[in-house]
């Protein structure tokens, strides 16, 4: 009995951690941030004539399974990248936290056994 408890004891607590580190989170979004190269509008451009292009910088997600780009002045793509980061490290999180509810459900019903055994004596 002391080793399930233990066992979940321990479960609960990575679930409490897991659950402040997500609380605490910043600002984030699902995406990745991109730079394309495109022509620009200008027939003249040397640029383009000569098959460079002009770089812009993109934030891509997803909506209803449809790929879509949003645009990204300068001053914002180190905000984006922040924020995809931040995305990143939460999914990461709550697939530890996924594994761990795992876990109980595999010890909190044994745990309820051993109890109700140790109530019918």
């Amino acid at each position: 009995m002391k080793e399930l408890d233990r066992a979940v004891a321990e479960l609960m607590k990575r679930r409490f951690l897991l659950w402040r580190d997500v609380v605490q989170a910043g600002d984030f979004v699902r995406g990745s941030v991109v730079v394309l190269r495109r022509p620009c509008v200008r027939k003249t451009c040397g640029r383009c004539r000569s098959g460079e292009k002009h770089p812009a910088t993109y934030l891509s997600v997803k909506e209803k399974g449809k790929t879509r780009l949003v645009y990204l002045p300068k001053g914002w793509v180190a905000q984006a990248k922040g924020w995809t980061a931040e995305w990143r490290r939460l999914a990461g999180l709550l697939g530890e936290m996924s594994r761990v509810n795992v876990e109980l459900l595999r010890w909190l019903p044994k745990r309820e056994a051993e109890r109700q055994r140790k109530e019918r004596r």
